[in-house]
This record gives structure tokens, C-alpha cells and sequence, in this order.
């Protein structure tokens, strides 16, 4: 009709803009709590308490950029049951690889803890003694309980936090819209699991690189025992190289940029 106004169009899912700058504001906010924790800490603590402090903003950041997409409105409709499981969305192939570093991480705290003595200090877990022909050699940084115990802690902590994260992020009511707004719905849930998973992972891969690392050089640092101990360091180098990159990985994943959001068919 001449003079009428056209109609609204509908309305849009929220700029991929809006959720970076809330995700790199978590990202952001993480990073500066975790130099204030680190800042001063001595003996390897700083970095082992920053690490979890940056995940858990970052995995905040991911929840708050979440929480902006719309919910369900318009005329009520109607919707198959289709059941939304964690494992719907979480990313196959990188939760495997994380999956199998903390199993190595778990590992192989559990077998410096075992072997681990005190240091010159009497502080106990630190370092690792060996007595062989009448002499013994101490070696360290040595992940034993010292510091595994706070990578242990603030693991279980991170896990909680995305695990709370991912069942939000799959259990959110998805918006209203056509088929194309309902496959970008998921697209961007799978993203978000995505940061979350990744958020996860430098509680896993950083640890883990920093612990083979230092357990390497240990090991390889001794010079009374037999090649099967310089063996064993030497076949930690590549598990600290690939959890370095690991870690890497998951720090470029949280701070990516999602993809934007369709505008229409």
C-alpha cells in the first residue's frame, strides 16, 4: 500500500563484534588478575596460580558472550524434541589430544610425587635424589607434590568451572527464527564450546609442558644412573614440545575471533 511503512525485518542475532569484545574483555581481565598473582611469587608458584586464574576469566568472557544471544520470543511454535548432549559440541579431535595430555599429566605427577624428596630447605616434593655408589645426586625442579599438588588443585577447579560453562552453553533455549537462523545457533554454540575446551586445555597442556620439561632435565642431569633414566628424559622433550604447542593452540583458540553470524538465506 502507497505510504505505508515497510516491515520491520527481523531481528538480528547479535554482531560477532559484541561477543569478541566481551570474550576478549574476559580474556583481558584474566590476564591481568593472573600477572597480579603472579607478580611476586617466588618458586614457580606465580605461574602455576596465574594459569587457572586466566582460564576461569576466559571461560567467563565465553559465558558472558553467551549469555548475549537471544533467547526464544515471537508467536509460540512448535519444535521436535531433539535432545542437546556436551558431546554434541564439544570438539572431537582436540578433546581427544586434551583428554590424552592430562592422562600423561596425571601420570606423570603421580610418578614424581613417588620419587620425589625434599630439598636442601627440607621443603618436601621439590627435588629428585638419587644414592648410587656412595654419593647421592639431587636434582631439581622436580614435579613432585610442591608443586603438583597446586596444578592438581587449580585443574580441578578449572574443570569445574568449564564443565559448568559447556552444559550452560548446550543447555541454553536456542532462538526463534528459520532453519538457517537454527544451524547458526548451533554453529555458535560448537565455537563457544570450542573457547571453553581451549580455556580447559592450558590448564592442561602448560603444566604438563612445564612439568616434562623440568622432569627432563632432571633425569638427564644425573650422572650415576643407567640409560634407561637419560632415556626416559629424553623421550620427555617431545611430550613438553608437543604441550607447549598445545598450550599455544588453546591460548590462539580463546582469543580468536568467532566467525559472524548469517543474516539470512
Amino acid at each position: 500500500m502507497p505510504g505505508s511503512a515497510p516491515p520491520a525485518p527481523p531481528a538480528p542475532l547479535r554482531p560477532a563484534r559484541a561477543e569478541l569484545l566481551v570474550r576478549w574483555g574476559g580474556a583481558a581481565t584474566g590476564a591481568a588478575a593472573a600477572w597480579t598473582v603472579a607478580d611476586g611469587a617466588g618458586l614457580g608458584f606465580g605461574v602455576l596460580h596465574a594459569l587457572p586464574v586466566f582460564a576461569v576469566c576466559a571461560t567467563a568472557g565465553v559465558l558472558a558472550a553467551d549469555a548475549l544471544t537471544p533467547g526464544p520470543g515471537g508467536a509460540v511454535r512448535l519444535a521436535g524434541l531433539v535432545p542437546r548432549r556436551v558431546r554434541d559440541v564439544l570438539p572431537a579431535g582436540f578433546g581427544l589430544l586434551l583428554a590424552a595430555e592430562a592422562a600423561v599429566l596425571l601420570a606423570l605427577l603421580a610418578v614424581a610425587a613417588l620419587t620425589a624428596s625434599p630439598d636442601d630447605m627440607g621443603r618436601a616434593g621439590r627435588t629428585l635424589s638419587v644414592a648410587c655408589t656412595g654419593l647421592t645426586e639431587s636434582r631439581g625442579p622436580w614435579p613432585g607434590l610442591f608443586y603438583g599438588l597446586p596444578v592438581l588443585a587449580a585443574l580441578a577447579a578449572g574443570t569445574a568451572a568449564c564443565g559448568y560453562a559447556l552444559r550452560r552453553i548446550t543447555g541454553r533455549p536456542a532462538p526463534g527464527g528459520d532453519s538457517a537462523a537454527t544451524a547458526d545457533d548451533a554453529r555458535r554454540r560448537r565455537e563457544r564450546a570450542r573457547a571453553v575446551t581451549a580455556a580447559w586445555g592450558l590448564l592442561v597442556s602448560a603444566p604438563l609442558a612445564g612439568a616434562a620439561l623440568f622432569a627432563s632435565g632432571a633425569l638427564r642431569s644425573l650422572s650415576c644412573v643407567g640409560p634407561l633414566v637419560h632415556t626416559a628424559g629424553l623421550l620427555l622433550l617431545p611430550v613438553a614440545a608437543v604441550a607447549a604447542g598445545t598450550a599455544l593452540w588453546s591460548l590462539f583458540t580463546v582469543l580468536a575471533p568467532p566467525a559472524s553470524p548469517r543474516s539470512g538465506p
